[in-house]
């Protein structure tokens, strides 16, 4: 699993490497242990450690709290309380049963995270500005501002409006005041456009990982998709422009089944339906962690922690011989790794575990509730540790937002529609309309942070589902500022209804 195209991951090791190595020059020589812009942004090693911080912000999507703000205030995700597993004092609840309020950890993190990431980012390109501005240089920045655009998309996806930093310089006796919802997007947009030309169609094997071209217009595209919600007027044809800049591109393409997508031996380049990737190890720091979130604590030898689960009407949703079911456990588990991989699984009483479809959310059982294994089990596990990728953006994303636009444009989509269905061994549609788009979204892009988004955008994310009544108001498609924030900061006001 050390695979040679995870550079991202060696570059810190190598940055050190770097310094310890000009740590000890002659004396007589320049000083080149006295790193600045003008004298270490030269090389490929040396840029990709500077960037390494500014992706890191990307690790919120696979295991943080912009996918727990995303995926578990939705009617796909839930955390149901076990005993005295997963209570943690009713935030989780308050995620499913939209009661959050400004105090909420999860709201917290997800602010104070990606305004972290975005700080590195500033930095990031200050630094890089005093660099020679050589074309090597400018496909980093170019990079560092899709990362960055990328954070400010899931703040004002979040929160509405939010402030607008762009400088590692600002006035801390004059914190920033938050900037309208679609100035940030039109600020997005251009920032977007303005790094593509300086982008790379692909870094190859060695370069795995890395912001392309391919993922900057996923990124516009999705920014488009939800325009309406965030501006008020709706985007649909830049959408679809966008889409085929991706298509177009030739550098994707769906793999031949659901399994394919997401099996080690397609890992690195040969994925080609992974536009934008998070690159894991087996390795304590950059592990994979949806299968310890998930799975039962007997499912494997590393004892996980029985959490995430499937909610019932939307396990219920899924059409019979839908390849995606085999991602999802119910019934009989069995171990998945270890000596005793293949035999039936037992709950911590010794009796058989099955997973079942209906649970209650508080007081649920040890087998309450469908787990998903999407991500298969390492076979080159550490511990807990495994190296399963992530896919921020993925192919399948881009034809079914082109689906969505063609269809509010003109009423098409279904070809795009289709060759995700059957990709998953279902039937053709004949028709489309936006509730086929919404549970194809549903089905395919299970766990991947996007069903808030959709659901909002559909109209639905305030209507009851499995355990939840219909929210207490229109202000939950919008999560409030945290407290803290208010607290620190005078020139922020809290967003309606909060």
């Amino acid at each position: 699993m050390l695979n040679h195209y995870r550079i991202i991951r060696f570059s810190v090791p190598l940055l050190i490497t770097v310094l310890f190595t000009w740590s000890c020059t002659d004396l007589e020589e320049t000083p080149y242990d006295l790193v600045t812009p003008g004298n270490f942004y030269k090389t490929e090693a040396e840029l990709t450690a500077a960037v390494v911080p500014v992706y890191n912000g990307l690790n919120q999507t696979q295991w943080g709290d912009y996918m727990f703000l995303q995926d578990v205030s939705s009617d796909a995700i839930v955390v149901p309380t076990r005993g005295g597993d997963w209570d943690d004092g009713g935030t989780w609840r308050a995620l499913q049963l939209h009661s959050w309020d400004a105090t909420l950890g999860f709201v917290g993190g997800g602010w104070g995270n990606t305004f972290g990431a975005i700080a590195k980012a500033n930095s990031t390109l200050d630094a890089l500005a005093m660099a020679e501005q050589t074309d090597l240089v400018k496909t980093y920045v170019g990079e560092t501002k899709i990362l960055r655009a990328l954070y400010y998309w899931w703040l004002i996806d979040l929160y509405g409006d939010v402030p607008l930093v762009t400088s590692s310089e600002n006035d801390p006796d004059n914190p920033p005041s938050r900037t309208a919802r679609a100035e940030v997007f039109d600020w997005i947009v251009g920032e977007i456009n303005a790094a593509l030309p300086d982008l790379e169609e692909n870094h190859g094997s060695a370069g795995h990982g890395r912001v392309t071209k391919g993922a900057a217009n996923t990124l516009l595209a999705t920014l488009y998709l939800n325009a309406e919600v965030y501006t008020g007027t709706a985007k649909w044809a830049e959408c679809k422009a966008a889409c085929d800049a991706v298509i177009n591109s030739g550098q994707y393409q769906l793999l031949s089944t659901v399994a394919d997508v997401f099996s080690f031996a397609n890992e690195g380049a040969a994925n080609t339906e992974y536009i934008l990737t998070l690159g894991h190890l087996p390795l304590d720091g950059v592990t994979s962690f949806r299968h310890m979130a998930t799975l039962h604590y007997n499912n494997i030898p590393a004892s996980p922690w029985n959490g995430f689960s499937v909610l019932t009407d939307f396990y219920n949703s899924y059409e019979e011989g839908d390849a995606r079911l085999d991602q999802i456990l119910v019934g009989q588990a069995y171990v998945l790794a270890g000596p005793a991989a293949g035999d039936s699984a037992f709950d911590r009483q010794g009796n058989p575990l099955a997973f079942t479809v209906e649970f209650p959310l508080i007081d649920a059982n040890e087998s309450a509730g469908p787990r998903m294994l999407k991500w298969p089990i390492d076979p080159a596990m550490t511990g807990w540790f495994s190296g399963a990728d992530y896919a921020v953006f993925r192919y399948s994303h881009v034809l079914l937002m082109k689906a969505e636009a063609d269809f509010n444009l003109s009423g098409g989509g279904l070809t795009e529609l289709n060759h995700v269905r059957t990709r998953a061994g279902l039937d053709a549609l004949a028709s489309i309309d936006a509730d086929a788009i919404l549970a194809e979204r549903g089905h395919e892009l299970l766990w991947e942070s996007y069903r808030r988004q959709d659901l909002i955008r559909h109209g639905k994310f305030l209507e009851a589902w499995t355990h939840k009544d219909a929210s207490d108001g229109a202000h939950r498609v919008l999560f409030p500022v945290p407290q803290s924030q208010l607290d620190a900061n005078p020139n922020l006001v809290q967003n309606p209804g909060y």
